[in-house]
């Protein structure tokens, strides 16, 4: 008895080795992306979704689709979402804040989708000087795109006053007279626009300014590659099945975001859908999110927002628009 109670202490340890190697490895909780609903070309994590892409491409999520922009940024802050769609100049903030982040592919560019509107009384952005104007945020992709338009019209900072305003409260502070302009985008640039507000400019002048794109925790990158690479994949095949049936596209993230199509297909007018070859040039040395970083990095360094310049080469983590198509 005595040498079987010793060989069970001895065989204890092996036996508990070998039932780790047979027993299965423990679930993964799904990545979780949240997005802002009423834009498209993240919308198409609906279509990714209803599709079943994310399963083809071995990967479980959890979409959290957002009402309002700045309202994106709290639960990746805190930590409660995995990947997020949102402005590459966010991203750059978020690095300055000691958030790691890295963007892995890049969606589209604003054209007319972003715009500042005024009073049907003003002539040119000049005509700011002194005057009230609204964007989404201070030190966000807002607050820089009115910026940057009114420094090129050479209203500089300090010359206009500011209000904090999200775009769907824009259209009642002009017809109230408590701004002169302000920033809109999707579903408030249409009504602004049907109400006699003049465009005094717009995200196409500055096309590398306001880039949408998918970023994920630098943490979830490092230890779950697999899983994103397959989130990449399932989107981008979502994309391209939007490109060739985009009515039945509308219809499908009009169904799971609650947005009307017709606003859907407004925004979408007023947006550069970035090819998969567009993509893969932008994150070159000399690409699009290169160039674009290192002027938004330039300007908030120089306001004084960024005390050291975020490393665009380790934000900017191409390994996963090289392997596009790869199976998880």
């Amino acid at each position: 008895m005595k040498i079987g109670r010793r060989m069970l202490v001895l065989l204890g340890p092996l036996l508990a080795i070998l039932m780790s190697c047979t027993s299965p490895p423990p679930p993964t909780s799904p990545l979780k992306i949240a997005f802002l609903s009423e834009w498209p070309t993240a919308g198409v994590a609906f279509i990714a979704q209803e599709k079943e892409l994310f399963t083809k491409h071995g990967v479980q999520v959890t979409l959290i689709p957002i009402g309002k922009y700045p309202e994106i940024l709290t639960p990746y802050k805190e930590g409660k979402v995995d990947a997020i769609n949102i402005v590459f100049g966010d991203i750059l903030m978020f690095e300055a804040e000691g958030i790691p982040t890295r963007v892995v592919y890049a969606t589209d560019y604003s054209d007319t989708a972003d715009i500042l509107v005024g009073q049907p009384t003003l002539n040119s952005l000049s005509d700011l000087k002194g005057k009230k104007v609204a964007f989404e945020g201070f030190n966000s992709f807002s607050h820089l795109f009115v910026l940057k338009l009114l420094e090129r019209a050479g209203v500089r900072e300090g010359e206009f006053q500011t209000a904090n305003l999200n775009s769907s409260e824009v259209l009642e502070a002009l017809d109230t007279g408590k701004i002169q302009a302000g920033h809109v985008y999707g579903a408030a640039a249409a009504a602004t626009l049907a109400k006699g507000y003049k465009i005094m400019g717009k995200a196409g002048e500055i096309p590398q300014l306001v880039m949408n794109v998918w970023a994920v925790n630098a943490k979830v990158v490092d230890t779950r590659r697999k899983d994103v690479q397959g989130v990449i994949n399932a989107l981008v095949e979502a994309t391209d099945w939007f490109q060739h049936f985009p009515e039945e596209g509308f219809s499908i993230i009009a169904k799971h975001s609650g947005i009307p199509k017709a606003e859907l297909e407004a925004t979408f007018k007023g947006l550069h859908v970035f090819t998969l070859s567009e993509n893969q040039e932008a994150f070159k040395p000399n690409g699009a999110l290169f160039k674009g970083g290192a002027e938004i990095i330039e300007f908030f360094h120089t306001k004084g927002t960024l005390f050291k310049a975020p490393d665009l080469n380790t934000i900017i983590d191409d390994q996963f628009i090289k392997t596009i198509g790869d199976k998880p």
